[in-house]
């Protein structure tokens, strides 16, 4: 194993997570720490934004026909959940309608000549649709007015001019381009701001009753809570989980979460919601029917609509409610798309043997429609690659301009590589660059490809991709580390979303306490010094620690609590491991 030292931080238990906190860039550690309703900024802030109110409340009040199409992720479904149901709490018989993309598509691309043989007055696109001003003309000239909610960056044209809305044409709130101080909230958590604002304008407080889905979708996106603002916006929304729908899915994840899935919650964590509720979403976007997104729609606004069944043996005319569906269609499509993945992965493996890709430093596979591979699924699958080949992936198809458009993934850890996207930005070659820094969709010329490889095999050092891991602490297993693994590991719901948890080396852990756990007999527990080291699922280990029994054990991994029949222990969950000859002074250290 390679790791660095991250920082110097102190191994006091009551400063060592300050510390922690401040390195991940947590600039207000007290409201951090106790967030409040100070924490918000005021909706005003947002450019446009009472525009946008008032022409919604007119079209309530005309009894317009409205549209939502219902961007196709986490995020998207959350925002229209949050104004829907707003809308319906002040204008019970508002004539709302929505409609669901087939594919993973974003904004109106896909929807625009459907909308214009509709009757529709009003579309309101959130999450997406900020830069569709071709599709918002379009509309304009339809007679249909258009509010966009968002909270995407603005894109470029190809001499580097920023493209921006045109007001004539939609009403854009977008927390990107306007004088809001906030750019960490994704589009529910604009879409909140924006009920806020309708609140302030009917002397009404009915925005923070969706707290909880503003949470779930800002934790679902990935949005950077070392904010303020949207750190109370995450932690107050978990505290407070109204929304049946989203009650449904948490207490079918009961195997996982434990009482964590139980009303009232008590622990849920943002890291709970990233791992086991929004992938059952994802999934169902990514490899759903449209029957399916349409009910993971009713699921928040209208958790009991009925729904013809979908179970194995359903009759025509069985019903289940749209909770219960998604719930169950969730787990189902998380399973179906693993398959997809496991399948998709060995194909792309054929084809870097096949053409000799791996010689490259950075690997790109473009794949054509007879593969047979979900363009939603690149993203995933680029990941397994990465992990596989430890290098940097781009799954890409070919569009009609000659554009190689995809994902691109990375592993933060590469040494030499920490940022992906800043990379792909800066060497000139790329006509975009868009998301996170190492998850993010991309778009190169196809004439420019050869050359852009050939850059990257000249200017990234061998070792570029050796994996190295960043950790806050190396720690001897002989020392007494109780205390300080147990104030790390004691506030869990402080990580997530950004904020990275503590990770750390531990060495000379000696092999002679060990338990061999679980129905499988695959978990390994070895307690040492107080200390209970567990590695899950993996009979590999514990056949390399029956082979290394004399030697001493170095583990990097995570530190956790574990609390069972009224009783706390410090554990260390193991990620990776390597085994040490045992110095003759410590020989009989048993």
């Amino acid at each position: 194993m390679k790791y660095r030292l991250r920082d110097n931080f102190s191994k006091n238990s009551f400063q060592c997570v300050e510390d922690i906190l401040k390195n991940r860039g947590v600039e207000d550690i007290p409201n951090f720490i106790n967030p409040s309703p100070a924490c918000e900024l005021d909706p005003y802030a947002l450019d446009n934004i009472d525009m946008a109110a008032k022409t919604l409340f007119f079209h309530l009040e005309n009894n317009s026909k409205i549209l939502f199409p219902i961007d196709c992720d986490a995020d998207g479904y959350t925002s229209a959940s949050v104004l829907w149901l707003y809308i319906k709490d002040i204008y019970p018989n508002a004539d709302l309608h929505f409609t669901v993309h087939e594919h993973k598509q974003h904004g109106l691309e896909d929807k625009i000549d459907w909308i214009l043989e509709q009757d529709y007055n009003l579309v309101v696109v959130l999450d997406a649709g900020s830069f569709d001003i071709e599709y918002h003309k379009q509309l304009h000239e339809a007679g249909i007015e258009c509010i966009v909610i968002d909270h995407h960056t603005v894109p470029q044209d190809s001499e580097g001019n920023d493209i921006l809305p045109n007001e004539e044409y939609a009403i854009v709130v977008n927390n990107q381009i306007s004088s809001y101080k906030n750019k960490t909230l994704c589009g529910v958590g604009v879409t909140y701001k924006f009920c806020e604002e309708l609140d302030r304008m009917l002397h009404i407080n009915k925005a923070q009753y969706y707290m909880d889905l503003v949470a779930l979708g800002e934790i679902a996106d990935v949005m950077d809570k070392t904010n303020t603002e949207t750190n109370y916006l995450i932690t107050e929304g978990l505290k407070h989980i109204n929304n049946q729908g989203f009650k449904t899915l948490l207490e079918t994840q009961s195997y996982s979460l434990k009482e964590r899935s139980i009303y009232p919650y008590i622990g849920l964590t943002s890291t709970d919601i990233a791992f086991y509720i929004a992938p059952l979403i994802n999934a169902i976007v990514r490899v759903g029917t449209m029957a399916d997104k349409e009910a993971l729609f009713y699921c928040f606004i209208d958790p009991m609509h009925e729904m013809q069944s979908t179970k194995r043996g359903a009759k025509p005319g069985d019903i289940e409610y749209a909770a219960e569906q998604t719930a169950r269609v969730g787990k189902n499509a998380k399973a179906r798309q693993d398959k997809i993945k496991e399948k998709a992965a060995d194909l792309i493996d054929f084809k870097i043997q096949k053409d000799d890709l791996n010689k490259n430093n950075i690997l790109i596979i473009e794949l054509s429609p007879e593969d047979n591979i979900p363009q939603e699924m690149s993203g995933l699958v680029a990941m397994d690659i990465v992990n596989k080949y430890n290098k940097p992936c781009l799954i890409v198809r070919r569009n009609s301009n000659g554009i190689l458009q995809g994902s691109a993934r990375n592993n933060e850890n590469f040494s030499a590589l920490p940022n992906l996207k800043e990379y792909l930005e800066k060497s000139g070659y790329f006509e975009y660059a868009a998301g996170h820094a190492n998850a993010f969709g991309s778009g190169i010329k196809a004439s420019k490809l050869s050359s852009f490889i050939e850059y990257v095999n000249n200017n990234l050092p061998a070792d570029a991709f050796e994996n190295c891991y960043l950790v806050d602490y190396i720690l001897d297993a002989t020392d007494n580390n109780y205390d300080l693994l147990e104030a790390l590991s004691a506030h869990p719901e402080y990580f997530g979303n950004h904020i990275e948890e503590p990770k750390i080396i531990v060495k000379n852990i000696s092999l002679q306490n060990l338990f061999v756990m679980g129905t499988s007999k695959d978990n390994l527990k070895i307690n040492y010094n107080q200390i209970d080291y567990i590695k899950f699922k993996s009979t590999k280990f514990i056949e390399d620690v029956m082979q290394n029994r004399m030697k001493k054990l170095t583990v990097y991994g995570k530190p956790n609590l574990n609390n069972f029949n009224g009783k706390t222990s410090v554990q260390v969950f193991i990620d990776d491991y390597e085994f040490e000859e045992v110095n003759d002074i410590h020989k009989y250290d048993f």
